[in-house]
């Protein structure tokens, strides 16, 4: 007769439970961020630039860095890209909605910094398990938060250049 523990079964909150190889080594959030951007990967269209260009909407986009934003100022951007036209409605409730911290009187801090970039590529994670488990919901949600990351990307590129985009192959405009 054994006494304790044998095999592959360990005490959790005074039952016994199989071990079903959860000690394996822990992937850090950053790796699982970064892992799901690379499959997300990226749409230089998602974001019509080149009309951004005519607009002259360079100087109100320079220095936009997704990795640190506040809810507050991506809501803001998110209705003033609507506005022109250049993201749909639902990408828009998408972007504003993002990293929205409750309590039971609203929001907490809208003015906290946060990166958007890891707020969704988290989201995406999750509502694609669930959706592996039979959630059939989380399936229309996963192409609004790949299009939130792609104009997230894009905001960010079009900050960082310079100079004029290039133009729309052949008049071909995206609109996210």
């Amino acid at each position: 007769m054994t006494i304790g523990l044998t095999g592959s079964w360990t005490a959790k909150a005074g039952l016994l439970v199989r071990d079903t190889g959860s000690r394996s080594k822990q992937v850090s959030q950053s790796d699982k961020v970064r892992q799901m951007l690379a499959l997300v990967g990226n749409n230089p269209i998602a974001l019509d630039t080149a009309k951004m260009d005519k607009m002259d909407l360079r100087k109100q986009m320079k220095g936009f860095d997704p990795s640190n934003v506040s809810v507050k100022s991506l809501g803001n951007l998110s209705v003033f890209l609507k506005e022109r036209g250049l993201i749909s409605d639902v990408t828009a409730v998408t972007l504003s909605n993002a990293g929205d911290k409750f309590d039971r009187f609203g929001v907490k801090d809208p003015d906290a910094k946060f990166n958007a970039l890891e707020y969704f590529a988290t989201q995406l994670d999750s509502i694609q398990n669930n959706a592996i488990k039979g959630n059939k919901y989380g399936n229309y949600l996963i192409p609004e938060f790949k299009k939130a990351i792609y104009v997230l990307q894009n905001l960010e590129t079009y900050g960082k250049s310079s100079g004029t985009s290039a133009k729309s192959l052949n008049g071909v405009s995206a609109k996210a």
